[in-house]
């Protein structure tokens, strides 16, 4: 299994599942879950312009993000937190919204392909 890249380490999940090809599964599968949670919720929370959705899905997903390290969603989220900060969600977020959305689709692509393997 290929160490780790900008999507996914996976150095941390091998170090987690020991071997264990059944908890490697339920792993990758749950990190699936969790980034197409936040995939739903933030950019509802981009389109209805609401920033308590957009810090709810961020908090949700940090500990996921650490543990597993998604540094290219990470850095991505961490852009869209400054963007908002700097001017607020009155702003054109659509290309912010587009480059989350390439970004969390290719850890989940990342992820799905090593599950078919």
């Amino acid at each position: 299994m290929e160490a780790t890249n900008e999507n996914i380490d996976y150095r941390k999940i091998e170090e987690m599942v020991e071997g264990d090809e059944e908890f490697r599964t339920q792993l990758l599968e749950a990190i699936i879950v969790a980034v197409k949670e936040l995939q739903t919720s933030y950019i509802k929370g981009i389109e209805t312009k609401k920033e308590e959705i957009i810090k709810q899905a961020r908090h949700k997903i940090k500990p996921t993000l650490t543990l597993f390290g998604l540094r290219a969603l990470g850095s991505t989220l961490g852009e869209g937190k400054q963007l908002i900060i700097k001017g607020g969600l009155n702003q054109d977020l659509n290309s912010h919204k587009v480059k989350f959305l390439s970004v969390s689709n290719a850890v989940l692509e990342d992820i799905n392909q090593k599950l078919s393997n």
